[in-house]
C-alpha cells in the first residue's frame, strides 16, 4: 500500500471534517487577516503573538476542515452545506 494513501487515510480518521464550507472561507478570510495585521507595526509584541496564534488557528481549520473544539462539543456544521 502507498504511505501516501495510508498517512490520507490515518488523517481523515483522527481528524474528520465537520466544518462547512463557507464557514471555512470564513476562517481562512479572517485568519489570514489577522496574521496580516500582526506584521502592520502597529501591534505590540504581546498582542502580535496572539494575532498569529489565533489567525493561524484559523487558517488551519479552515485549510482542513477540522476544528477541534467543534469535535470535542460534538458540532458538525458540514451537514449545513448546501453544495
Amino acid at each position: 500500500m502507498n504511505i501516501l494513501k495510508m498517512t490520507g487515510d490515518f488523517l481523515r480518521k483522527c481528524f474528520p471534517k465537520n466544518v462547512s464550507k463557507s464557514e471555512r472561507r470564513i476562517r481562512l478570510i479572517v485568519g489570514l487577516g489577522l496574521v496580516g495585521l500582526s506584521f502592520s507595526g502597529s501591534v505590540t509584541p504581546s498582542q502580535e503573538f496572539w494575532l498569529v496564534a489565533l489567525g493561524w488557528l484559523g487558517v488551519m481549520s479552515g485549510a482542513i476542515g477540522h476544528c477541534p473544539v467543534y469535535g470535542l462539543l460534538g458540532k458538525d456544521t458540514t451537514k449545513d452545506d448546501n453544495s
